[in-house]
């Protein structure tokens, strides 16, 4: 049990020798059935909120942090996500909070009480990054004149601190104290053991996802828990606030821990990805699709791809997205002599037959109109003296004179038609 054994580890303590505690503390890099075990309580702590056991684990892990003990430091270090966890979802309990305000003062200043602060300088492009990979670039590109020119570019130093040191968490503190704690913690994770980094991590997708509606339609939260409580009270629990510095010292401990544990990494990656939505922060945007693009094309990492929450829309709807748009070409192209010998197009072939048609049926119509006062016998007489070439010329022009004036809406009587 979780709980007997969390008070076997305090008591062991509390009874060692100076003489004892080197070795005592060399053993506990090891000792991972209580590490997993203090993970169990602090990432349920409604199990054991009524015993003292959380106030005994604050007062160990701070005893153990203010040992000159390496060892001892980097093993209070690593419970801090799940810490700031605890503290966040529950800002009642003091004794996480006196824990972590003082491991944050204990930070802040170096030995000599003086600030602290810490420099570095950002890698050059010939190094990989979650942003690229240095094995595709240009060999030419990556010779040493260019790498010279590259390094001289980068001899700025990034600064960190240095840092305020605070009494208590309030609104305005509470969020960078808690971003500089996990930076603190990012810097030891490597001695972090594998399933630390498994609890850590869900830590992290409770943290970002609590107070969302778990129902996975609504597309805001997909996190499953093992905990049956956990599922129950989700719901009940308020929203945590959380700052964009902060989700992004969140996602170093996902992208770490993409190549130990890469089924919570990748659901605590895909969780941060959907509050930075909500939250539209930009940056973290940037820094998460990195490293989600990074771990889907990289050979050495498999994390199983997050399910995508999209609503289904009808087929019968139809918007703008229905219709697809076909790009013309820029010119009509020059048609070449052979072409233009070719027969004339359908359309103006049509065209003619209409044509045809429509005089044809106004021949037809001339043979059943009435006699005209216009007609005359003279007419008649002069006539029969057109030859026979003259009289097709006289029946066409006939023919689309009234075809002129039928468009016009006119009688016939309007017109005055030469006799056949």
């Amino acid at each position: 049990m979780a709980y007997q054994l969390v008070f076997d580890w305090i008591d062991e303590f509390e009874s060692l020798t100076e003489s004892e505690i080197h070795t005592y503390s060399t053993e506990q890099e090891h000792n991972h059935e209580v590490i997993i075990a203090l993970y169990n309580i602090l990432l349920e702590p409604q199990k054991y909120k009524s015993d003292n056991v959380i106030y005994s684990i604050c007062q160990q892990l701070l005893n153990f942090y203010k040992s000159q003990e390496p060892q001892l430091r980097r093993f209070a270090m690593q419970f801090i996500p799940i810490l700031i966890y605890f503290h966040l979802s529950d800002k009642s309990c003091s004794a996480v909070q006196t824990l972590l305000v003082s491991l944050y003062n204990l930070e802040v200043v170096a030995t000599k009480g003086q600030p602290r602060t810490l420099s570095f300088r950002i890698p050059s492009v010939a190094q990989s990054s979650i942003y690229h990979n240095s094995d595709t670039l240009d060999r030419a590109f990556i010779a040493e004149s260019s790498l010279r020119r590259w390094e001289e570019c980068n001899t700025k130093l990034v600064s960190w601190g240095p840092l305020p040191q605070i009494e208590n968490f309030n609104a305005q503190n509470r969020q960078r104290a808690l971003t500089a704690l996990i930076f603190l913690y990012n810097q030891q994770i490597a001695n972090v053991i594998t399933q630390g980094i498994e609890f850590t991590c869900k830590g992290i997708s409770r943290l970002v996802t609590q107070g969302f509606n778990s129902n996975a339609s609504s597309g805001r939260s997909s996190i499953t828990s093992d905990s049956s409580l956990h599922q129950q009270s989700c719901n009940n629990l308020s929203r945590i606030q959380v700052s964009s510095p902060l989700l992004i010292e969140l996602l170093h401990i996902v992208y770490h821990g993409a190549l130990r544990c890469p089924n919570n990494a990748g659901q605590a990656l895909h969780d941060i990805i959907q509050r930075a939505t909500y939250e539209i922060f930009p940056d973290v945007l940037l820094v998460g699709n990195a490293i989600k693009n990074l771990l889907q094309h990289s050979p050495s990492i498999s994390v199983a791809p997050r399910p995508s929450h999209t609503h289904n829309v009808s087929k019968s709807i139809i918007t703008n997205a229905s219709f697809r748009t076909k790009k013309l070409p820029d010119d009509i192209p020059i048609q070449d002599a052979e072409q233009q010998n070719d027969p004339p197009l359908d359309s103006i072939t049509e065209e003619q037959d209409e044509i045809e048609k429509t005089k044809n049926k106004a021949v037809s119509a001339l043979k059943h109109l009435p006699k005209l006062p216009g007609l005359t016998k003279k007419h008649k007489d002069k006539s029969k003296s057109i030859s026979q070439g003259d009289q097709g010329v006289e029946l066409n022009s006939t023919i689309d004179g009234i075809l002129e004036t039928s468009n016009n809406d006119t009688s016939y009587s309007a017109v005055h038609v030469s006799a056949v």
